[in-house]
């Protein structure tokens, strides 16, 4: 009779290990999901900074989880990238018509997605020229309402003898995943949805 027991026994471990792996996958798929829902809600930290002296350099740092984790450098212009050649480009098909005007909705995409992003800090210090006095001059006449309106530590250097462009930036820019991507979302319901 004991042989019997320990071979039911036995019977029964095999038929609850799938409903343990069943478990274990459904509780990762859940962690999973959880992991995703803080990665797009929660904001993310972008650092980019510019400098022309002593070398040309650029980096962009990301910082997700609301700039808890360490920073990921996403760019460095001084790490050498590797270029594929460039394939043929297969002809366009042709799709649905847009409808509505593209154009408008295309203004309202760009000022809702740069709407998502909230600048913590910008540091800009910059001589510019353009080569003639006359275009230099207008636009830097037409860069200070928006620059020195900002608030942010701004030193902007027209030079008008020479074509140049010289100096350091950093910006520190607040953002959150979810609030990019609804603009898209909602870009693409008005110009490719169903028609009304």
């Amino acid at each position: 009779m004991l042989p019997r027991m320990q071979s039911t026994a036995g019977q029964t471990e095999k038929k609850k290990s799938p409903e343990m792996v069943l478990q274990i996958l459904l509780w990762l798929g859940v962690a999973v999901l959880a992991l995703v829902i803080l990665l797009v809600t929660l904001p993310i930290r972008i650092m980019a900074s510019w400098q022309s002296e002593p070398a040309k350099q650029a980096t962009i740092l990301l910082r997700p989880f609301g700039g808890i984790s360490p920073p990921i450098k996403v760019y460095d212009s001084t790490r050498k990238q590797k270029r594929a050649g460039r394939k043929a480009r297969k002809p366009k098909k042709k799709g649905r018509a847009l409808r509505g005007n593209v154009l408008a909705e295309a203004v309202r995409l760009l000022r809702n997605v740069l709407g998502a992003f909230h600048f913590e800090a910008l540091h800009l210090q910059v001589e510019f020229g353009l080569g003639d006095p006359a275009e230099t001059g207008q636009l830097f006449g037409q860069l200070c309402p928006v620059i020195y309106g900002s608030g942010a530590d701004v030193r902007l250097v027209p030079n008008f003898d020479k074509i140049c462009l010289h100096g350091r930036a950093l910006a520190r820019v607040r953002v959150r995943p979810i609030a990019v991507v609804w603009p898209f979302v909602g870009f693409g319901w008005r110009v490719f949805g169903p028609g009304r």
